[in-house]
């Protein structure tokens, strides 16, 4: 007689059924700790800034004016705003400010906060400042407080 006509049909169905149960309960564990594994996206941290650490320069007809902040948002296409210890930093001088406007596309900085300018002799204490033609003008605005060393 034949093998498998000899199985207890209601045996068989109760054995597979069981294995199915088993086999779902094993994957249904490991999606589980699969799961907690993954960090929460609301739990990593997230920046308020466009740009972190922007870093670029502007080339003058003289020397070349290296620009770094903390922080950067991109006002629109062509403007970015830097926050946080702005430094525009040449071999000559350089200008520390908050917060700058710059003009990617005219290569101009606009500042309205206290900015502080220190080169070989002379410091220049404002109440903002404008760089304009590549970084070959430098115009003080509002109060300003100079030392001549």
């Amino acid at each position: 007689m034949n093998f498998l006509l000899s199985i207890d049909k209601n045996k068989l169905f109760i054995f597979i059924t069981c294995l199915i149960v088993i086999i779902i309960i094993f994957f249904s564990y490991n999606f589980i700790n699969n799961e907690k594994s993954f960090p929460i996206l609301a739990e990593l941290p997230t920046s308020k800034s466009d740009i972190v650490k922007p870093k670029f320069s502007i080339s003058g007809q003289n020397s070349e004016i290296f620009i770094t902040a903390k922080n950067g948002n991109f006002i629109n296409e062509e403007k970015i705003l830097l926050e946080n210890n702005v430094k525009f930093k040449s071999k000559e001088f350089q200008l520390i400010s908050d917060n700058v406007i710059f003009d990617r596309k005219n290569l101009i900085a606009t500042s309205k906060n206290k900015s502080k300018f220190s080169s070989k002799n002379t410091s220049i204490i404002s109440a903002g400042f404008d760089i304009t033609d590549n970084g070959n003008i430098i115009n003080f605005k509002g109060q300003t407080v100079l030392k001549i060393k």
